[in-house]
């Protein structure tokens, strides 16, 4: 079973960015699934997306639950697929663009962000703390 996840991941990698998630829904259905399958499919992207949205309140990984979850549903589902696929593009396109501003930042600038994101992060989470323990 590791094993095919593992060749599974390899075709999804190698899929062109703004395809992947459609190829992945194409393969799927290609396979014949049970409706039970499909089903346990749908719902575990269902529960794994909502593990992520209540994680987005707690300290934890909540966006890579929404993510995975997504992807378990775009398994099943075109739209989510397409959906997917056209935000990865965008997604990579604000990053390019992130990464080119970034570079040009001076180093005093870089570790004064830095250091703000940290203390926001500790901010946050204390926050979290005192709210979760009153």
């Amino acid at each position: 079973m590791l094993e095919t996840i593992k060749c599974s991941w390899q075709r999804f990698k190698a899929d062109p960015p703004g395809k992947r998630f459609q190829q992945q829904f194409k393969r799927r259905h290609e396979v014949a699934r049970t409706p039970l399958q499909k089903a346990l499919v749908l719902g575990g992207g269902v529960l794994l997306t909502g593990v992520g949205i209540l994680l987005f309140f707690l300290p934890g990984p909540g966006v890579l639950f929404v993510l995975l979850g997504a992807a378990l549903i775009a398994q099943q589902s075109l739209t989510v697929a397409r959906a997917l696929d056209w935000t990865e593009i965008r997604l990579r396109k604000l990053l390019a663009r992130s990464f080119g501003v970034w570079r040009h930042f001076s180093a005093a600038l870089k570790i004064f962000l830095v250091g703000l994101t940290v203390v926001g992060a500790v901010a946050v989470g204390f926050g979290a703390f005192k709210f979760l323990t009153a």
